[in-house]
Parts: C-alpha cells; sequence; structure tokens
C-alpha cells in the first residue's frame, strides 16, 4: 500500500510583513493511509536551498503514523540584506517549496507575501528623492517611474527619516542620562520604525527608543555612510591627523558628507550636555564607528589590520568631535 497524505492547504499568503519583523504560518499534514507516511521537503531542480533566504521551515521532515497528524511551519523574515534586495526590486516574496512523500508523490507548496516597504535596509542616496513617506513608494520600478522623475536631483540634503529621528532626540532629552546606552522599549522601536515609515507622527516615545532606531536606522543603511576604501591606511598622529581629517571629507560623496557633518554637529550638540547625559567624545566616537562604518573586512585582509584601521577611524571621529570646523 503507497502512503498518503492530506494537506489543509497549498497555499500561504502571508499578507504583508514588516522589516525585521518573523511571520509564521502553519500546514497540518494528516496521514490518511494505512501505512506509515515519511516526508521531506526538497530542494527545486538546480536548487541546493530548500527555499529562499527569506522563509525557513520547521520540520523538514519527519514521520506519520496513519491516522495521525503533524504541523510544519513556514516563517519569513525580513533582514537587511532581504530588505534591500525587495526595495531594488531584485528580490520578491514568492517562492514555491516541494514537499516529497517516501514512495509517494510531490505536493507542491506555494508562499507569497507582500513587503511593506521601510526606510530601512535603503541608501540614503535613495532616501534623498523622495519627499513622499516611503511606504507610499511602489517597489515595482515601472509604477515608481510614472509616479516620480527617476533622473530628478535630490529632493533632500538628508534623508527626511533620519532628520525626523533626530529632532526627535534633540527635543525630547539630550539631557538624559545614559542617552545612547539605555535600550529602548521594542513595541516603541517598532511603532517609530512604522511612523517612519508611514509619514505617521511620533507619539510621546521615550527617548531610549528614539536613539535606538537611530542607531539601527544608521547601522542598517544598505551602503553605510563611510565606505571601506575611506578608512585611513596609515597610523594616524598629531601631525597628520589634519590632513587625513581634509581628505576624507573632500573623497565623500555628496549626499554621504552630508549625512556626516550633519550627524557630527548633532553629537558636537549631545556632548554640550555631556555632565547630565555622562556621554564622552570617546564613546560618541565609537557609536559612529559602528553606525556608519563599513565592518567589511576585504578578502585580504587580516583581522588584525582591520582592527587597527578601525582604531584610526575612531581617532578621526574624535577630532571631528572635538575640533571647531570641519
Amino acid at each position: 500500500s503507497l502512503p498518503m497524505v492530506s494537506l489543509d492547504r497549498i497555499k500561504l499568503d502571508f499578507g504583508e510583513v514588516r522589516y525585521d519583523q518573523r511571520v509564521t504560518l502553519p500546514i497540518v499534514i494528516t496521514n490518511t493511509g494505512k501505512v506509515v507516511a515519511q516526508f521531506r521537503l526538497v530542494p527545486k531542480l538546480d536548487e541546493n536551498a530548500l527555499s529562499k533566504s527569506w522563509m525557513t521551515v520547521s520540520p523538514t521532515y519527519g514521520m506519520i503514523i496513519p491516522g495521525e497528524q503533524t504541523e510544519i511551519e513556514f516563517t519569513i523574515a525580513i533582514n537587511n540584506s532581504t530588505a534591500h534586495a525587495l526595495n531594488t526590486s531584485k528580490e520578491v516574496l514568492e517562492d514555491i517549496l516541494i514537499l516529497r512523500l517516501e514512495n509517494g508523490r510531490d505536493y507542491y507548496i506555494s508562499v507569497s507575501g507582500k513587503f511593506a516597504r521601510s526606510c530601512f535596509g535603503m541608501s540614503v542616496d535613495e532616501l534623498v528623492l523622495y519627499t513622499d513617506p516611503i511606504r507610499e513608494v511602489p517597489l515595482d520600478p515601472i509604477l515608481r517611474a510614472e509616479k516620480y522623475d527617476l533622473n530628478a536631483k535630490a529632493a533632500m540634503c538628508v534623508p527626511k527619516e533620519l532628520w525626523r529621528i533626530i529632532d526627535a532626540v534633540y527635543k525630547r532629552g539630550l539631557d538624559e542620562r545614559d542617552l545612547f546606552s539605555t535600550p529602548g522599549n521594542p513595541d516603541e522601536v517598532y511603532q517609530i520604525r512604522e511612523c517612519l515609515d508611514t509619514g505617521a507622527g511620533f507619539e510621546n516615545f521615550s527617548v531610549h527608543s528614539m536613539t535606538e532606531v537611530l542607531m539601527s536606522f544608521l547601522s542598517n543603511l544598505s551602503t553605510p555612510i563611510v565606505p571601506a576604501a575611506l578608512f585611513p591606511t596609515l597610523d594616524i598622529d598629531a601631525q597628520n591627523i589634519q590632513s587625513f581629517a581634509r581628505k576624507f571629507l573632500e573623497d565623500m560623496p555628496p549626499i554621504q558628507y552630508n549625512v556626516f557633518i550633519y550627524l557630527i554637529s548633532f553629537f558636537r550638540e549631545v556632548l554640550l550636555h555631556r555632565q547630565r547625559n555622562r556621554l564622552s567624545p570617546a564613546k560618541i566616537a565609537r557609536i559612529c564607528c559602528t553606525c556608519l562604518v563599513s565592518s567589511s573586512q576585504g578578502a585580504e585582509e587580516s583581522a588584525s589590520s582591520l582592527h587597527q584601521r578601525k582604531g584610526n577611524m575612531q581617532q578621526l571621529m574624535l577630532h571631528f568631535l572635538e575640533t571647531n570646523s570641519i
């Protein structure tokens, strides 16, 4: 007797899926035959993975005795690289997975979802093009071209999302103790991201939630503000730091330059309140390196070399924070 099973559904529609969100849907498999049914998910022809990278399945194999049932969970998670691929139309939330019965037939499970577009995982060069909330900007390049002049110059000097967060932090509490150290409230962090993406006004959110979103926004840009090519290659000292700093700014692309100057000016303002917020220039320099600098390591670069270059970058950030002119 051949194994037989029934699936309660073979189409999974995840609806609208947001950045940094996990959504899980189950499929229930029932053994309707008279023998043990062994199942496993298998890759499509000429592919190694069971599914696209944004999808995880658990369990991927199992055994069901006659009359029993089991549940398989399908989870979509939008991380930074997936968000970037979705934002640039290189990826869509659609896939087909194959569930194979040993000595039986194959079942084709289709999964789909709609990405709720987010400013997280985009680049500052893209973000400055749009004055509309990013959720309203179509993902489809043809629809986007109909709505916007894609050859137009940047509509803003810095992304409006960045301006909104910094303005909120500025108004809500530069005096707040342990600013940039105390974690935010996860529910508030989610709501703040939604406000940035939809254009909705901020509620009375904690300043710590705001600073967490600011750091997350900067860290998760598809291309960092400071590319690895701008890392100082030689040791920085008191004699050469001025020329390094000047060359660093001259080599920056225009939008990244605007964002960098804007952030350094903001952090200098934060440091004027250091007696109350307990921040030091060294700590802010470390935050700048974490959020603004590419962490990618060249293939031929050793860990010690990367560490040395990051140390140099931290010195450079400290110089920008403590000097009177840029």
